[in-house]
């Protein structure tokens, strides 16, 4: 695939320079729902030596632009096809959001080669190729990823995402060799080198897009602000444990939730149309979190990046042990992205997420301002 992306080398070049984060024993990543500890660095030494290899620079600013209007369509899809949300980032590990064409052929935001393309019922002609379009391409990718998954857990018993993804990377019978060979473990199994990096570029990109606010400090600057400079890094010397992570287990049910017995891809789903943007509402109910009410304390009216913000706790706060009472002053330092500010509290994992009474993360720029009500989005103790 698109392997020279220049999104996905500063992306992930970014969390691996500077991740003194990452390397908590007690950090969960989460990717489809598979809780995959990290025990050791998150990339292994061969990650690290492509990504020095070349280091261009990118506008990442554009890409959360491109990111912020491709999204919606991808979740919908998605949740038609009953397929995980986490799904969305591979395509950014894919093209980044840009009709591109690879040297071997592949096309497209979902990369998608011509022979597989016309397999699912896409258009491929000197006139056309539907592989640009985004509604068509997403679902033919959904139906691409549905049937590794379906593939996968009819022929070994087990329920994977992290082998579907790498299956759409390598392709379901290349992914049945391995298997076959080399045991259901991916994260164990020797394979081509794009293959063997995917499914960590993908988490690489999920982290980065979803908690930039933990990662800011480390690379010392705001790498989604479009005026932002970004320092001078030595890659010789960077911080760097190059050593190759020690294990990585993700824990798979056989079926739940999050591990269907099927998938309906073939029924009549409902297009999107073309200014069509549909996004689900945040569920403040889930019962996997607890909420902690606060309000922001200060006035901010030359606010900027880094600047640290204070928030006054409206309710106790309990978290692993420690012990937050009503009326505690916490401050933590406060990033602005896209219309509006992500906060890292100063925990060394997700523990504690910064959102707006909608449930949004974040606050937006025009609320911050003394007294504004906020809540605290508390993860709730793995079992």
């Amino acid at each position: 695939m698109i392997l020279k992306s220049i999104l996905l080398k500063q992306c992930v070049l970014s969390i691996l320079l500077f991740t003194g984060r990452i390397a908590y024993a007690e950090h969960d990543i989460i990717f489809c729902g598979e809780r995959i500890p990290v025990t050791s660095n998150f990339v292994a030494e061969k990650l690290m030596n492509v990504i020095r290899a070349q280091i261009p620079g990118v506008n990442l600013p554009q890409l959360r632009k491109r990111v912020e209007l491709n999204f919606p369509v991808v979740e919908y899809y998605l949740r038609a096809t009953g397929l995980p949300d986490d799904f969305k980032y591979l395509a950014i590990v894919e093209s980044g959001f840009q009709n591109l064409t690879s040297i071997a052929g592949a096309r497209g935001f979902w990369q998608l080669m011509p022979a597989t393309a016309r397999e699912l019922g896409l258009i491929i002609s000197d006139d056309i190729d539907e592989r640009d379009n985004i509604y068509k391409s997403t679902y033919a990718a959904c139906k691409t990823l549905a049937s590794n998954y379906l593939a996968i857990r009819k022929k070994y018993g087990i329920s994977s995402w992290v082998l579907t993804a790498a299956a759409y990377n390598h392709g379901i019978g290349n992914i049945s060799k391995a298997m076959n060979r080399q045991g259901r473990d991916y994260f164990s199994m020797d394979l081509n080198q794009e293959t063997a990096l995917y499914v960590y570029k993908i988490i690489a990109v999920k982290e980065l897009f979803e908690y930039p606010e933990l990662y800011m400090k480390d690379f010392g600057y705001n790498v989604f602000n479009s005026i932002a400079k970004a320092p001078d890094i030595n890659l010789k010397t960077a911080k760097d444990d190059t050593k190759a992570f020690s294990s990585m287990e993700v824990k798979i049910s056989k079926n739940n939730n999050s591990h269907p017995d099927s998938i309906i891809v073939s029924k009549s789903i409902k297009p999107l149309q073309n200014n069509q943007r549909e996004k689900s509402k945040p569920d403040l109910r889930s019962s996997s979190f607890k909420y902690v009410a606060a309000n922001i304390k200060g006035r901010y009216n030359d606010f900027a990046d880094g600047n640290l913000i204070g928030i006054e706790l409206l309710e106790n706060l309990e978290l692993n042990g420690s012990f937050n009472r009503k009326g505690n002053l916490l401050q933590g330092k406060g990033w602005i992205i896209g219309d509006r500010i992500f906060v890292d509290l100063g925990y060394d994992s997700h523990d504690v997420t910064l959102i707006d009474i909608d449930g949004n993360k974040g606050i937006p720029l025009n609320s911050l301002k003394n007294n504004q009500t906020i809540l605290l989005k508390i993860t709730h103790d793995a079992d």
